[in-house]
């Protein structure tokens, strides 16, 4: 439905317009809201309405480590854009068969974005489906090299951008999940637990015995895919991890939002003591 506002003198001959234009041109109009002002012409108006020209747009930041239902939700607060259509775009085949995938979980990009209000859902899903396309063009070609994947790099990316909350531990936390990958150990990792039961933060441990798939804790090797959208640092960590021996890792809970690493299990009881302790005083 088009509503002008009383900004054309005649809407009934301007209606006509429209419909004269589009047939003339072959022309759509897109949708979305539109900043008029006193002095613009019924021409210019007319032109406005099929080119997007003076459509109102609003950044929206997509944070770094969120979940494509965060996305949606984001997306239909900051721009108005139906959350429901940008998640079944996100779930249709067109997607999944282009990517060979389940979900597009972890496929795409993190950033700000400017974009029009009430802006069409599928238009802005592949737009974030290329900026991590670019992103990822950077890296493929090590990623070949190496004998890795892009959902495996992805998937272990997205758990390093649930565990880094200090950047230069990112490098680090990849290479103890690349060493316990290395000898058969499960990753142990919260992260792909609290993906599996709905993002819930304090887990149980009726969880850490679930049988999702996800559950890092009870199977071996990576989870099926992306449980986050990670960043490109969490990308360039999960293809170049550090090299060490660590294989446990623990917040030391100080309020720094680093951790403390250990080679053997003992330290790492150790250290597990420590963090219980600093988060009780």
């Amino acid at each position: 439905m088009l509503s002008l506002d009383g900004s054309v003198k005649s809407p009934t001959i301007f209606s006509w317009c429209i419909k004269v234009y589009a047939t003339l041109t072959d022309a759509t109009i897109y949708p979305g809201e539109y900043r008029i002002a006193p002095t613009t012409t019924h021409l210019q108006l007319l032109r406005s309405l099929f080119s997007k020209k003076q459509s109102v747009t609003v950044n929206i930041s997509f944070p770094e480590g969120i979940t494509l239902r965060q996305f949606a939700s984001i997306a239909q607060a900051k721009a108005d854009i139906d959350s429901v259509e940008f998640m079944a775009y996100c779930q249709s085949d067109t997607v999944l068969r282009r990517y060979g995938v389940e979900h597009i979980e972890g496929y795409i990009m993190p950033d700000t974005y400017n974009v029009f209000w009430k802006h069409n859902p599928q238009e802005l899903v592949e737009r974030l489906l290329t900026a991590q396309n670019k992103i990822w063009s950077n890296y493929e070609a090590e990623a070949r090299r190496q004998g890795r994947s892009r959902h495996e790099i992805l998937t272990l990316a997205s758990i390093i951008e649930a565990e880094a909350v200090v950047a230069k531990e990112r490098k680090r936390i990849a290479g103890v999940y690349m060493n316990r990958l290395q000898r058969n150990m499960k990753l142990d990792a919260d992260p792909t637990v609290q993906y599996a039961v709905g993002g819930k933060k304090r887990l149980l441990y009726a969880d850490l015995q679930s049988d999702n798939p996800y559950n890092t804790y009870k199977f071996k090797g990576l989870p099926p895919g992306p449980i986050n959208s990670p960043s490109a640092a969490s990308i360039e960590a999960a293809l170049f991890p550090e090299k060490h021996s660590f294989l446990y890792f623990v917040a030391k809970g100080n309020g720094s939002g680093e951790h403390n690493f250990s080679t053997n299990y003992a330290q790492h009881t150790h250290y597990v003591a420590q963090y219980r302790k600093n988060r009780n005083k």
